[in-house]
């Protein structure tokens, strides 16, 4: 049986068309889902060590140390594991002359290399809170 007889005008063009633009449009598409999904999620994750920072700090009696009580241990291992992709958090910088009673606290993460189209993107986000404590702290954290 000859298959070439069975071949209408224009079957070779949509082979083509479908080779040459649906699959790799395609291949794009779904990189690119894929990668922002991982980003949403380390986006989420750094929200969640905000909220436990804030939690942390607004404990603190003294926010000029922050990083010598008891508790600091425990608390940079348990926002530790809730880094995105097995990172550490560090504590950056902190600033004590801000609006008295407020606890600002900024978490950092920079994108791997291995997301294919959004990789080295700064991600970073901001938690304000009231002072228990009538403390005041603009701190940094950094998910690296």
């Amino acid at each position: 049986m000859n298959t070439r007889r069975n071949w209408k005008k224009g079957d070779l063009g949509q082979i083509m068309a479908l080779l040459l633009v649906v699959l790799p449009t395609l291949a794009f598409s779904v990189t690119l889902i894929i990668s922002y999904w991982r980003v949403m999620q380390a986006d989420y994750r750094i929200k969640l060590v905000a909220n436990l920072a804030a939690d942390y700090v607004n404990e603190q009696t003294d926010t000029r140390d922050i990083n010598s009580s008891s508790e600091y241990t425990t608390f940079i291992n348990v926002a530790s594991n809730l880094c995105p992709s097995d990172s550490n958090l560090t504590y950056t910088s902190g600033n004590y002359n801000g609006d008295k009673g407020i606890i600002s606290i900024t978490i950092k993460y920079t994108t791997p290399d291995t997301l294919a189209y959004l990789k080295n993107k700064e991600l970073a986000t901001k938690i304000e809170t009231y002072s228990f404590h009538d403390q005041n702290l603009t701190a940094i954290f950094t998910c690296e």
